[in-house]
């Protein structure tokens, strides 16, 4: 059966046992599916005709009347019986909210690439030389590799200065030119919702470039057990998603290559960072230990390991791929690029380090030592599970604030299409402080307001109350937008994890909430949310505002540090992931106490 896909103009062959959805991810189409095609989250909408099965229970559960009428379906309960034409209703965004260059930075540059230019001695009778004798008397006792070997067989000329490539003592490149100013090396950042790129000039130590997408496994899952759970529940899973990633990260290297015409020949080292299921799933190591207690990882190293021998594509083929070694359970590599950037070696202070992304880590920075955990907050700050959430793309409500009525902002100044994580944090944070909602966040009745205007957003929806943020004259969409009852509470569980794990932390390290210094927080997420907001609900401890900074993205900026700096990886990457002392929030005696407590609004 084939689907043809008016948006995408193109047509997908779709199997009779596989849903739309599952043919769209096969193509690599990117469908938002936060719930991994379970049917719970509604996400997956297509406007579909033709040949198709009957709308099922789960999707009049979650679709109005209206949308029905419409031949709107979800994309993860249809099949395909024969011929139709369908129109995929999210748009295929490329996130860029990571993707743009900060302020001009210039990095220490000690990288492994080293390239030097000299003339080989020609063998004679008398030396004796071979070629690779000839090039060890050149640059000392170098590795060759086969591969090099062979080129060299067809391609060593004696005559001519040669620039030779060298990662620490093995021998990757030769070229007949000089080319000793252009050495590149790229840094990646792989989110569970965002894939970071940039493109290094390892001569210079500047950021050129950079570019970011949506990670392309968001149709399997928005968080990391629905990323796992995929790979366990089908035989080729782990592939797929293995496939997916690598594939995604070699287009955004071609962008930053083509936007700067630098040949991927000359880009000689990619660093990454990512917790530690999305490294399982990029390197394609099996993630179901991290399914079961006590959440094991298969490693925790720094994996080195040749581009080609991983499938990035779109660099030196023997170029060296460098993922940075985790701590524990799911606190992985991004929260040792997290801490590289927030330079917490041999720190002084009492530093709370929070990345407020779809899998939240927080690390406790202290003179004694570190500490750090992972909390199980989901993604609904990134809007899944959220009835009107969304992604922060174009028509995202971004910034609310209420006065005589309740105003917002969206991304672009579009007309409002849902409502992105910062958004989700502003409208509980102004409820919360005018009295639309309570500190256990249950919305008050419309005659206990005296505002009438905002009395009047309060509405009922079946059984369920919805706070009205923008009327339907006001979107992009067929009807308002709100925040519901059960979206306020969805916030209140990721926030009582977060707040949960902080105060965990707190309580092993035997630190006082007055006793912290400073508490930064990572993640994009981090570096947009309104901080008094989030402050105001509880998601992190009430301190001065003085002492909450937002750091940007300080995952990718660990990675292009130990990109530029091998000493770096030596002296603070691998120094964090021995010394870091794991804990493991869900088996303290205290923490459902602390869960269930930070889940009130205060």
């Amino acid at each position: 059966m084939i689907v043809d896909l008016k948006d995408c103009k193109k047509a997908v062959y779709i199997n009779s046992e596989e849903t739309v959805l599952e043919a769209l991810n096969k193509e690599g189409i990117l469908v938002y599916a936060p719930c991994g095609g379970k049917g719970d989250c509604g996400k997956c909408k297509i406007k579909i005709k033709g040949q198709i099965s009957p709308i099922t229970k789960e999707e009049r559960k979650i679709l109005t009347k209206e949308e029905i009428y419409k031949g709107i379906r979800l994309a993860c309960k249809t099949y395909l019986y024969g011929q139709a034409e369908a129109e995929i209703l999210e748009e295929q965004f490329t996130n860029e909210s990571k993707g743009k260059l900060g302020a001009k930075r210039i990095y220490a540059i000690d990288n492994h690439i080293v390239k030097k230019v000299v003339q080989l001695d020609s063998p004679t009778f008398e030396n004796g030389y071979t070629m690779a004798d000839a090039i060890k008397k050149k640059l000392g006792n170098v590795h060759i590799g086969l591969k090099i070997m062979r080129y060299l067989s067809h391609h060593i000329d004696y005559t001519k200065d040669t620039t030779f490539t060298l990662y620490k003592d093995e021998l990757i490149d030769i070229e007949y030119e000089d080319t000793r100013d252009q050495i590149y090396g790229i840094a990646i950042d792989i989110g569970t919702t965002t894939v970071v790129c940039y493109l290094i000039d390892l001569v210079k130590g500047v950021s050129i470039e950079v570019s970011s997408m949506q990670n392309p496994q968001v149709g399997y899952g928005a968080d990391v057990i629905s990323r796992i759970n995929y790979t366990l529940e089908n035989k080729d899973g782990l592939e797929i998603l293995n496939k997916r990633i690598i594939h995604g990260i070699d287009e955004l290297i071609h962008k930053v290559m083509e936007k700067t015409k630098i040949e991927k020949r000359h880009i000689y080292e990619c660093v990454l960072v990512a917790n530690t299921t999305m490294t399982h799933l990029f390197l394609g190591l099996d993630a179901s230990s991290l399914s079961r207690v006590p959440f094991n990882a298969v490693t925790k190293e720094i994996i080195i390991e040749d581009a080609e021998q991983i499938g990035i594509k779109n660099i030196n083929t023997k170029g060296k791929v460098v993922f940075l070694p985790g701590i524990a359970g799911f606190v992985g590599a991004d929260t040792v690029g997290a801490m590289i950037a927030a330079n917490l070696i041999n720190n002084k202070d009492i530093k709370l380090l929070i990345d407020l992304g779809t899998n939240g880590e927080i690390v406790l920075s202290t003179p004694k030592g570190n500490y750090a955990c992972s909390t199980a907050a989901g993604p609904a700050f990134e809007g899944a599970k959220i009835k009107y959430g969304m992604q922060a793309f174009s028509g995202a409500i971004n910034q609310v604030e209420i006065t005589d009525d309740l105003y917002y902002t969206t991304i672009d100044q579009k007309p409002a299409k849902g409502i992105c994580g910062s958004g989700l944090i502003d409208i509980v944070s102004e409820l919360l402080r005018v009295g639309i909602i309570r500190e256990d966040g249950k919305i008050v009745d419309t005659e206990d307001l005296e505002n009438e205007k905002l009395a009047r957003r309060i509405i009922k929806n079946g059984s369920q109350k919805e706070v009205i943020i923008a009327y339907e004259n006001e979107t992009q969409k067929d009807g308002y937008i709100a925040i519901t009852q059960k979206d306020i509470r969805e916030i209140q569980l990721a926030k009582g994890a977060i707040r949960g794990g902080i105060n965990i932390l707190l309580k092993v390290a035997k630190v006082k909430i007055n006793d912290i210094d400073k508490i930064l927080l990572a993640g994009t997420f981090g570096n947009f949310i309104n901080k008094e907001s989030a402050r105001r609900i509880g998601v992190f401890p009430n301190v001065s505002m003085d002492k909450i900074i937002s750091i940007g993205n300080a995952a990718g900026e660990g990675a292009i540090t130990a990109l530029c700096n091998q000493t770096v990886i030596q002296e603070q990457a691998e120094v964090y992931s021995s010394t870091t002392k794991h804990i493991e929030i869900s088996n303290h005696p205290d923490f459902q106490d602390e869960f269930l407590e930070g889940m009130y609004l205060k």
